[in-house]
């Protein structure tokens, strides 16, 4: 992928890449700071902190901040994963300037008042109140603190209730102070303006601001033991997720875990558990199979939502289909397909220039790099049917299976 990488004197970066035939511009600020970068008695501070960069800055109050872009028809928004905080926005080109330096402003400059602090804490537990009532987010969330036990990544990134309403602005600042590293956070553009404009811009707003840099500490996950839990509650359907170990961000065989993960239960209709589930059986209206991987662990999960009644019979034709594909190599003829498939998918989804925003974003402080769309694609094509085989049966071993699922009271 071709792109511009700036670094400013005060070690803030910016990565730059031109569009065409658009007239809108996709800005982000990306910090190496999250939910897992939390102490015990911080969980949920991040995501609060998220909330608090649209309060109001030393020069502007919420109303301000919020209308800002507003009133030329864009957009602001930010959100709070376990590794990233992400601050974007996208205006017409423009506006370009003005959405720089509101960015610039919320992200270095936000005061984190006390009065709108206490009025943000509510609207955080009604956050939370949501997702308990929506269980195909709830079981995720769960999931993941048994599956990562008393490790940082078991942390809900909302919090609790009990740990959000007792947040000050101190804490805010203190986890600015503590986690906001210069060398950790990059500003990417995308947008149809030329590299000495974005430049320009973007100085004329980021060079005078203090910022220090550090190194982002963080202790690698240990595998627990596997676990089978059901709960009840009271949604009317039977919800289950499967998930597993599986590779980081850099390992060799993640490409083809990606495939897997694809062919099993991605976005296609025709993937092969939504054909076996919902096409042949009817037991669910649609089944995902998803890969997270993050740069020193991963984990790949498989959801879907049932008649109670057939909660027995959905999950063993799932296992009989994830034992089908470890049992023998893929043909070469399918594989192909899948191959296919895959790369479509892929290129359609090069098309959102907001999408490459995120990719740009995430890849330059995980990696220090972005792979080229070709790369990738190459690597998808090089896997072989051998290969997909060996990494399904190390990574859907029956001792690596964890499962979660709510029934009905």
């Amino acid at each position: 992928m071709e792109y511009t990488l700036h670094t400013f004197s005060n070690g803030l970066r910016l990565a730059f890449k031109q569009t065409q035939n658009t007239q809108i511009a996709h800005c982000g600020f990306f910090i190496n700071a999250g939910s897992r970068d939390e102490l015990p008695s911080q969980v949920g501070l991040a995501h609060l902190l998220e909330h608090m960069l649209f309060k109001g800055t030393n020069k502007r109050n919420t109303n301000q901040v919020l209308n800002r872009l507003e009133v030329v028809g864009g957009d602001l928004n930010a959100f709070t994963t376990k590794d990233k905080t992400v601050v974007h926005a996208s205006v017409v080109k423009d506006h370009f300037e003005r959405c720089i330096e509101l960015l610039v402003d919320v992200t270095f400059n936000s005061s984190f008042p006390s009065k709108p602090l206490e009025k943000e804490k509510k609207v955080v537990c009604e956050e939370i109140d949501m997702y308990l009532d929506s269980p195909d987010e709830r079981i995720f969330d769960e999931f993941q603190e048994m599956f990562y036990g008393e490790h940082p990544l078991g942390n809900n990134i909302l919090g609790s209730k009990e740990s959000v309403l007792g947040f000050s602005s101190n804490d805010i600042s203190d986890f600015v102070d503590q986690r906001y590293f210069s060398n950790e956070i990059v500003l990417v553009v995308v947008a149809p303006i030329k590299v000495e404009k974005a430049i320009r811009v973007c100085e004329k707003y980021m060079q005078d601001i203090v910022v220090k840099s550090g190194t982002v500490k963080r202790e690698s996950p240990q595998l627990r033991k596997s676990f089978d839990v059901v709960t009840e509650n009271g949604f009317s359907q039977a919800h289950v997720l499967m998930g597993c170990d599986a590779y980081a961000l850099d390992h060799q065989d993640r490409p083809a875990l990606m495939l897997l993960s694809n062919i099993l239960g991605g976005p296609g209709l025709n993937s092969t558990l939504n054909l076996k589930l919902r096409e042949k059986h009817a037991y669910t209206y649609g089944v995902d199979c998803s890969l997270q991987s993050l740069t020193d662990s991963g984990f790949l999960t498989i959801y879907y939502g049932t008649d109670p009644r057939n909660l027995n019979r959905s999950r063993k034709a799932m296992l009989k289909e994830l034992d089908l594909i470890k049992a023998q190599p893929i043909k070469d003829n399918l594989l192909k397909k899948y191959k296919t498939q895959f790369r479509g998918q892929m290129i359609m989804a090069e098309e959102s220039n907001s999408s490459l925003m995120f990719v740009i974003g995430r890849s330059l402080l995980d990696l220090g790099y972005v792979d080229s769309l070709e790369s990738v694609l190459q690597k998808i094509e090089d896997i072989t049917s051998d290969q997909l085989q060996s990494v399904a049966n190390e990574i859907l071993h029956p001792d690596k299976m964890n499962f979660l699922t709510y029934v009905p009271k």
